[in-house]
């Protein structure tokens, strides 16, 4: 018997007895039912988000109910000097396999996250253990944000037995207070209550995740009591759900914005005055209470204050003013005859493409903009695509503006902008260029004291929002449906977890 099967024989019957479910069918109903659009991942390197939100996996650190890091399995760190860092581990947490957790185990499990592509613009230099219990990491610049990325879900802490020689995973054997029983990646996950967890136990003894992609499908098995809890349904349910006996219904604003990215390196979006035409143009309130239903609210910068500290809360609120629209595009010489009728400048028109995706009522979104932006004369082409091809497209050639959706903390630090608007580290393909800007960002992940990085970072949001590399139009809500038996949820801000090991079950 080789490695990998031994350990995968250890874990079944480790798992199986933990749940004191041996003599089981494996195909009974679960305690719990959950269902989402996400395929679960073996490997947390590969989107091991639902591993993470099961209480499967767990990192050193956590993220609390203000977004802000916290001890998770480090009971605390320390930085000792610009470039190191030391994680002191909790005592007496077994794998799911049984291995005992000490800095052997979590240095081999974080120099595999270190490696990875996802870890490629974290400046790890060194991880190494300086005893026992504590960890040591090194990074090549001075990096505050630190603690906040070691709470990303591909920085969970593996058993080293479940890592094979080639570093591959093909069993998540971690610590959380659940351990994975089955899993097929397409479709299913079964998990089994960890009796052995440091923490305190759950009251459910087996969850299954179930894929369940279709919108409509998902509400109709929660009705049916096929699931317990209802993940990510559209807006436009909440009403009849709301009205539905025994069904309660969560809205929980997350750090996400949707919002419109633009080309500032070709015409017409080269000239700062028409993207802050196209800003002062869109009534974000009509976008919220139309195509969204008054789930979502509008958007003031890339941070919630209802979700941060770090939003910058002196941020205009309201910048919907068709006429200054119209007098930007003027002084750009964009004019127009009469009416609302296209703006031309020099025989041509003020005609624009806005790519984009069939998620998060995008689509419904364009359509709304085309008429608002028709209003002082701008003529919008929408083109709806696979999400895939559009990245493609826009990260190829010039083009005029992008409709899209994003994260704002999946890591929680505000060091994510240079994500959104660092020169050359963005991921948006905007082009933006601004010195400024760069050198708040660059301040911003070096400073140690909170209040002096808070301010840079209020800054840069008021720098950005005059620029208008991007246009933010609303913020996010995540709905939830759960059974009325279901007692104890309190969704998470930033998505970490479901708080599987603190909600109890009706009989």
């Amino acid at each position: 018997m080789d490695r990998r099967t031994a350990l995968q024989t250890t874990i079944s019957a480790a798992t199986l007895a933990v749940a004191g479910c041996l003599s089981k069918d494996p195909d009974d109903d679960a305690d719990f039912r959950i269902g989402g659009p996400w395929k679960p991942s073996r490997d947390p390197l590969d989107g091991g988000s639902q591993l993470r939100r099961l209480g499967i996996t767990e990192a050193l650190v956590g993220v609390d109910y203000d977004a802000n890091p916290t001890p998770e399995l480090a009971t605390e760190w320390e930085r000792l000097d610009d470039y190191r860092w030391e994680f002191a581990l909790r005592e007496g947490v077994p794998f799911h396999d049984g291995e005992s957790l000490d800095a052997a185990a979590a240095v081999e499990s974080l120099r595999r996250t270190a490696d990875a592509a996802a870890f490629a613009d974290v400046p790890i230099d060194a991880i190494e253990a300086v005893d026992e219990a504590t960890v040591a990491v090194e990074t090549e610049t001075p990096f505050t944000p630190l603690p906040a990325h070691l709470s990303r879900n591909e920085a969970v802490l593996l058993s080293p037995e479940a890592i094979g020689e080639d570093g591959s995973v093909t069993e998540p054997v971690s610590t959380g207070p659940f351990a994975v029983d089955t899993l097929q990646s397409g479709t299913e996950l079964r998990a089994v209550r960890n009796d052995d967890y440091y923490g305190e136990r759950p009251e459910m003894e087996i969850v299954r995740y179930e894929v369940v992609s279709d919108d409509q499908t998902r509400r109709m098995k929660l009705e049916n009591r096929e699931l317990e809890m209802a993940r990510i349904l559209p807006h436009e349910m909440v009403s009849a759900l709301e009205s539905t006996d025994e069904i309660d219904v969560y809205r929980h604003e997350v750090p996400r914005i949707r919002f419109l990215t633009f080309d500032t390196q070709s015409e017409p979006f080269d000239d700062d005055r028409v993207r802050q035409a196209v800003d002062h143009a869109i009534d974000r309130a009509a976008i919220t209470e139309g195509p969204l239903n008054g789930v979502d609210d509008p958007a003031v910068g890339p941070f919630s204050p209802d979700v941060t500290e770090w939003a910058n809360p002196d941020l205009e609120t309201d910048r919907y003013d068709p006429d200054r629209a119209r007098s930007l595009l003027s002084e750009a010489d964009w004019t127009v005859d009469g009416g609302d009728s296209v703006r031309t400048r020099d025989g041509d028109e003020l005609a624009v493409d806005v790519f984009t995706f069939d998620a998060r009522s995008l689509p419904l979104i364009a359509e709304v903009l085309q008429d608002q932006l028709a209003t002082v004369g701008i003529d919008l082409d929408v083109t709806v695509m696979e999400y895939s091809t559009m990245v493609d497209r826009v990260g190829q050639d010039s083009f005029d503006s992008y409709l899209t959706s994003w994260g704002t903390l999946w890591y929680p630090d505000p060091d994510r902008l240079s994500d959104m608007f660092h020169s050359e580290a963005a991921s948006l393909h905007h082009g933006y260029e601004n010195e400024r800007v760069d050198t708040l960002l660059e301040e911003g992940r070096e400073l140690r004291d909170r209040d002096a990085r808070r301010e840079r970072y209020h800054d840069i949001q008021s720098l950005v929002l005059e620029d208008a590399p991007i246009a933010v139009l609303t913020n996010y809500a995540n709905v939830v449906a759960t059974t009325s038996a279901i007692s104890g949820y309190e969704p998470h801000p930033t998505e970490l977890h479901y708080g599987l090991d603190s909600m109890t079950l009706e009989e």
